[in-house]
């Protein structure tokens, strides 16, 4: 049995840097990024996605070089992997408008026939020790697979994708965040819904939502953590690193924050291995191939960014 499981999407991207440099071709969407993160700290990771079958070879092998299991991706051959543009504000964020968010290749159609379709856990997927979903749709089935999986005794833990221009998916994932253990928003979302551009009153805010484990991801400001049994805000900084591009930073954050948290159960822990985590993902473009060499680096850091966070 595998003991964490990662739920995202797998996009193929094309990257304007912030150097104007364009990089195309680039595996992405999220999950991919976030089972790197969530690898680095473990070898027991399963991975649950949807693709087509059109997804080129080099794609694959980069996910193969991430060292999970990938049993739980499944691959269509009537429905073409999805393909965005995107191109970042000088805050690291996905700008809007004409260049930015995620302007999508396929059609939409063919995005939400993708979405549809159903995953069913493999059995080495029956019981794991924490699951991790990375979704802007509040009741899609696979949410309630991980609310099946908590029942039994696994750590469900979010990342949610608010939608925090137009707020169109607020209240869903509100209502959904109170039923999690672990919920990682970006800044954005977790200042949006706030109403605060304090981290502290932000981090007040979100400790009354339910979760026991609430970490807000903040670029290169680091992050801040707070966890019900310690009560204290906790700010866990960035670890230093030349970002080349930031796409998928949170999203190994967040992989690596479920690790944490399950294996410390201490937000202090939890946020250290995210930080971590996403170093190693904006230092380069695309997922990093998985070694034993980036995993005793991860572990010579451990110790080093500890010692850097500080009480909010």
């Amino acid at each position: 049995m595998l003991d964490y499981l990662i739920y995202g999407k797998i996009i193929i991207d094309d990257i304007r840097l912030a150097n104007g440099e364009v990089i195309r071709g680039v595996l992405g969407g999220g999950g991919p990024q976030a089972a790197f993160g969530a690898r680095l700290w473990s070898d027991s990771i399963g991975f649950l996605s949807r693709s087509g079958t059109d997804i080129e070879d080099e794609h694959v092998q980069t996910l193969r070089n991430i060292d999970i299991d990938v049993s739980g991706w499944q691959r269509y051959q009537d429905i073409p992997t999805p393909r965005t543009r995107m191109s970042y504000d000088k805050n690291e964020y996905l700008q809007t408008g004409d260049s930015g968010l995620l302007t999508m290749v396929v059609s939409r159609e063919d995005w939400l026939r993708l979405l549809a379709q159903v995953l069913t856990l493999p059995s080495t997927y029956q019981q794991p020790k924490a699951i991790h979903l990375i979704t802007e749709f509040p009741e899609e089935p696979m949410v309630e697979t991980a609310l099946e999986l908590q029942k039994q005794g696994a750590i469900f833990s979010l990342e949610p994708l608010v939608d925090f221009r137009e707020w169109s998916n607020r209240n869903g994932i509100l209502n959904l965040i109170q039923k999690v253990d672990i919920v990682t928003p970006d800044w954005p979302s977790a200042s949006g819904i706030a109403q605060s551009d304090n981290p502290k009153q932000v981090m007040e805010y979100w400790s009354k939502l339910g979760p026991r484990l609430i970490a807000v991801r903040h670029g290169h400001h680091g992050s801040y953590v707070w966890d019900r049994d310690h009560d204290q805000i906790l700010h866990v900084p960035a670890v230093p690193t030349e970002v080349v591009d930031p796409t998928g930073g949170g999203n190994s954050y967040g992989g690596g924050l479920c690790v944490g948290w399950a294996e410390g159960h201490e937000a202090r822990i939890a946020g250290c291995y995210g930080v971590i985590s996403a170093k190693f993902l904006v230092e380069r473009v695309g997922p990093p191939k998985m070694s034993v060499a980036l995993q005793q680096e991860a572990q010579a850091l451990l110790e080093q960014t500890l010692s850097s966070v500080r009480l909010l």
